[in-house]
This record gives structure tokens, C-alpha cells and sequence, in this order.
């Protein structure tokens, strides 16, 4: 089989390891699904040191974030890829910085979950994600921008969630008690109104996925934007 003629795209990661290496692992076999053969993706990654993010996170440094990984974007341009995916919700933050500072195409993961979800007509979501991406307003008016309406949970369950993600997920631990945990809050989301519910970090898959909660449709922001990767890689989306 002659290897397929691929567009070489961009990926930041690094935040965190375990977010970044189910990056590399999903868009890799999307393209090999549809090219075959010994065919995968052709991804320059720039990964950066996960403890300086978490601790602009913590401290809501977003200035010093967007100088740190518009260097980062900056490189990966001068690479020579096609486009840049920003391997995290939280950090999507400063993406206006980033792509105020890059001449290439910048995939943004609000808009591409927010396509999926009005492709299945529905507007009304619940969010799950970093306790900034649940509190902070920038988020929810980013998916406003888009058209979609967000639920959130109570200021308890932000916390515990935002504790599963960083003392457990992004160190590779997969716990039944913060499964469980997480779809409790599914549940109590979608019984107040919401029509699904976005995975708004890109760890949560590690946890919770479509098959565990049939019941209330799940939007993957991984999923949906690892999707986007793969088919902007083999030319199938611009």
C-alpha cells in the first residue's frame, strides 16, 4: 500500500502527559482506520512542563500562560505544520493571544464541540472540566458565542471534580469511586434540564465514557477534536 499524502498539523501538549498520549493514540488510529495500512498521522507535538500550567491555573496567571504558550505556538509554526490544536480545555483561556500571534489556522475546541452538539439539535449543556472552566465566565460565554447555553454544577461538586482531575486523572489514576462520583453529577445535570453534557477536559475521557451513561448524550471534547485533527491531517476538512 503506496503511504498516503498527509497534511502535517500542530498539537501543544503536555497538559497533561495522560491528555497528550490520548491525543497522539486517537488521531493516530482515526487516520489509520481510513488510510490502512501502516499509515498514521503526521503530528509535530510541542509538549510543555505540566507543573508551570498548573500553577498558572491555580494562580490565574493567564497573561504569563498566553506569553509561555505563544512561544510555544510560535514554534510550531516555524516548524512548517499545517495548523495547531491546543491539546486542553483550560488553557484555551488565552487563545486569542495565540492566535493573534500565529498566520495559520488555529482549531479552536469550542467551536468544534459546539458544531457537534448543534448538528444534534440541541442547545441546553452541561459542562464538566477544571474548576475554571466551570466557574470562570470567559468559558461559558465561549459556547454562548457559539450558540450553546451551559449548565454547570454546585460549587461542591466544581471542587471535587477539579480534585479528581489533577490528584487523579492527570496522574493516570482511574478510580471506580470518581467514576461513580461522575456520573452522579451526569445524572443530577441531565434530570435539572440539560440535554447532554461536555467532557470539558480533555482527561475526563480517561474516566468516563459514552457506553458508561447511554442514557444522556456525552460530547468528548477530545474525541470531537482529535476527530477534527485526523480528518484536517488527511485532507478530508479545510
Amino acid at each position: 500500500m503506496e503511504p498516503a499524502n498527509l497534511n502535517t498539523i500542530g498539537l501543544m501538549g503536555g497538559m497533561s502527559s495522560a491528555a497528550t498520549a490520548a491525543y497522539y493514540e486517537i488521531i493516530n488510529q482515526k487516520v489509520k482506520t481510513v488510510k490502512g495500512g501502516h499509515n498514521i498521522a503526521e503530528i509535530i507535538i510541542c509538549s510543555v512542563n505540566f507543573a508551570v500550567i498548573e500553577q498558572y491555573i491555580r494562580e490565574e496567571a493567564w497573561e504569563e500562560a498566553a506569553h509561555y504558550l505563544v512561544e510555544k505556538a510560535e514554534r510550531l509554526e516555524a516548524a512548517g505544520v499545517s495548523c495547531i490544536f491546543l491539546g486542553t480545555n483550560t488553557m484555551h483561556r488565552v487563545r486569542e493571544q495565540i492566535k493573534a500571534a500565529i498566520s495559520i489556522p488555529f482549531i479552536d475546541i469550542f467551536e468544534t464541540v459546539s458544531a457537534e452538539i448543534k448538528s444534534q439539535g440541541k442547545s441546553t449543556i452541561g459542562l464538566l472540566g477544571t474548576y475554571p472552566v466551570m466557574s470562570d465566565n470567559f468559558f461559558v460565554q465561549a459556547y454562548q458565542d457559539c450558540g450553546i447555553e451551559v449548565m454547570t454544577p454546585s460549587e461542591e461538586e466544581k471542587k471535587e471534580i477539579d480534585r479528581i482531575i489533577f490528584e487523579e486523572l492527570t496522574q493516570h489514576q482511574i478510580n471506580a469511586t470518581a467514576k461513580a462520583y461522575y456520573l452522579e453529577v451526569i445524572r443530577k445535570m441531565a434530570a435539572q434540564g440539560a440535554e447532554g453534557v461536555i467532557l470539558g477536559c480533555t482527561e475526563i475521557k480517561l474516566l468516563v465514557q459514552q457506553e458508561d451513561i447511554p442514557e444522556v448524550p456525552l460530547f468528548d471534547t477530545l474525541e470531537l477534536h482529535c476527530e477534527k485533527a485526523a480528518r484536517i491531517c488527511m485532507g478530508e476538512a479545510p
